[in-house]
């Protein structure tokens, strides 16, 4: 993960570095090998290694999600840009992906408005999500308070407990990480107006 010092600190102002430069800088550091050779028409399958045999996505799999989130995340708080659902969904190429970059670091206003989206969004998965698994793991709870002193009882509630805030970390994290975007976008929109 790229230092929280990176994260807060003010990087939309893109005089400094050129787009292009900083994509391809925070695509070698989400990489699972920085140095290795890779395919500029398919760079997102790159990110894993090995890297995922055909098309231009990331492999499908934990790893592979988790760097290709990773990316696209440093991506958005770097640029000051939020991307949509089709935008994740897309496998492009690196000219294209600095492309659609740049067409998105051009509207600010477009990225404000989906940024809050999103933050109402996970807003709403703060309690929700929680909720929901607390009720669909309920049973590992209900185990733990009927067999009350066994060892059992303290690993099905230690289990449930697990899920459940492991579930609302997520949440929680997600809702603060569209925070900070939104604060990003704005200051660069302040910026460029």
């Amino acid at each position: 993960m790229l230092p929280r010092s990176h994260l807060t600190r003010s990087t939309f102002d893109l005089s400094s570095e050129p787009l292009r430069d900083t994509v391809l800088r925070l695509f070698l550091a989400a990489r699972a090998t920085p140095g290795a050779d890779y395919d500029p028409d398919r760079f997102l399958a790159f990110l894993t290694d090995p890297p995922a045999q055909t098309g231009p996505r990331v492999a499908d799999s934990f790893a592979g999600r988790r760097r290709f989130v990773r990316f696209l995340e440093a991506v958005q708080l770097s640029c000051g840009v939020c991307f949509s659902n089709e935008d994740w969904d897309r496998g492009v190429s690196f000219e294209d992906f600095v492309h659609l970059v740049e067409t998105k670091a051009a509207k600010p206003a477009y990225g404000s408005r989906l940024a809050r989206d999103r933050v109402r969004s996970a807003k709403a998965h703060l309690t929700g999500d929680p909720v929901k698994f607390g009720l669909l793991s309920f049973p590992l709870l209900a185990g733990a308070i009927v067999g009350v002193g066994t060892t059992w009882s303290v690993l099905l509630g230690a289990l449930w407990l697990g899920i459940t805030g492991g579930v609302a970390f997520l949440a929680l994290r997600t809702y603060r990480y569209y925070q900070r975007l939104v604060a990003v976008i704005e200051q660069r929109r302040l910026t460029t107006a």
